[in-house]
């Protein structure tokens, strides 16, 4: 005997209404997960590899915490025509870069297309993004950045990365520029503060008072020596990094050497740095094979950095 569909009650017909669409959901993203697998399949076997050390088929997404919230910086990453170190494309690979910046932020590209060779000893070329907000950005606001590469020819693939970053209390922060291959790499510390401390006397200003950013910058070179926004100690590994001692910083720093097989290399640093503005120190990598880049890379720093008043 058929069973009446009019003995349904609406609870069961919302409840099978329920599973149709939760099956076809699945059906659709079952589908599209198998025609991009397909699709990533077809590619390797023409032996077609465009890819990124950030930038990936599933849209990674980058997150920097603590951000200062001011400054303008740089986003760097590879495009590359190879599946790992003993596989790559044999021909040129060009593509285009597109990106998605907030309206008060603005961005550029220094390749807009470009093409990674096939000739090059590492199938790989480097792009970078840069990024420069219009106004300074509050505590916990977040500023998100997409970016999207894509192969021309001979075949079309995506990739894409979402780099977000959070602004954490009123400050300094830091990160490390870098990727592997590269000989050196870049320490940047950002100090967020818009305000410095006396701690010598002079002209009007007595010892602890606070000097706003607009004043401080009216200030000769010798009276903002007297008032201090942050204090950065930095210390490392030599056999590691060796610190770019044609550094300007290294001359208006005190420091700290170490011997190794008899020469005397740099471990530690002291500084300062001024409200609202941005150091960058370079060092020189001796496995320039390794990344050191932080945070995005790696959770950790390889150089230590204590930041304080």
């Amino acid at each position: 005997m058929k069973k009446s569909l009019k003995k349904l009650t609406p609870k069961a017909i919302l409840l099978y209404g329920s599973i149709l669409v939760i099956v076809s959901f699945g059906v659709t993203t079952l589908a599209r997960y198998v025609i991009e697998e397909f699709h990533g399949y077809y590619l390797n076997a023409k032996h077609f590899y465009f890819t990124s050390n950030r930038l990936k088929r599933d849209n990674p997404v980058y997150l920097v915490n603590n951000w200062s919230g001011v400054g303008s910086f740089n986003i760097s990453f590879d495009i590359l025509s190879q599946k790992n170190e003993y596989v790559y494309t044999e021909y040129d690979i060009p593509y285009t870069v597109t990106f998605d910046c907030p309206n008060d932020v603005t961005c550029s590209v220094d390749k807009p297309s470009s093409t990674v060779y096939s000739a090059s000893s590492t199938h790989s070329d480097t792009v970078t993004l840069s990024i420069n907000p219009s106004r300074a950005y509050n505590e916990n606001e977040h500023l998100i950045i997409d970016v999207t590469a894509q192969s021309t020819s001979p075949y079309v693939e995506t990739i894409t990365a979402r780099f977000e970053y959070v602004v954490g209390k009123q400050g300094a922060t830091y990160e490390i520029d870098d990727e592997a291959n590269q000989v050196y790499l870049h320490l940047k510390v950002t100090n967020a503060t818009n305000f410095c401390k006396v701690t010598e006397a002079f002209g009007n200003y007595s010892v602890n008072d606070l000097i706003d950013n607009s004043i401080y910058r009216t200030l000769s070179t010798t009276d903002q020596a007297k008032c201090i926004s942050k204090y950065i100690d930095l210390s490392f590994n030599p056999s590691i990094l060796l610190i770019d001692t044609t550094e300007n910083i290294i001359d208006e720093s005190t420091y700290t050497t170490t011997t190794l097989n008899g020469t005397d290399y740099i471990n530690s640093l002291s500084t300062t740095i001024a409200p609202l503005s941005t150091v960058s120190i370079k060092f020189y990598k001796v496995n320039p094979a390794n990344d050191y880049a932080y945070p995005f890379n790696n959770n950790t720093s390889i150089i230590n950095v204590n930041i304080h008043d």
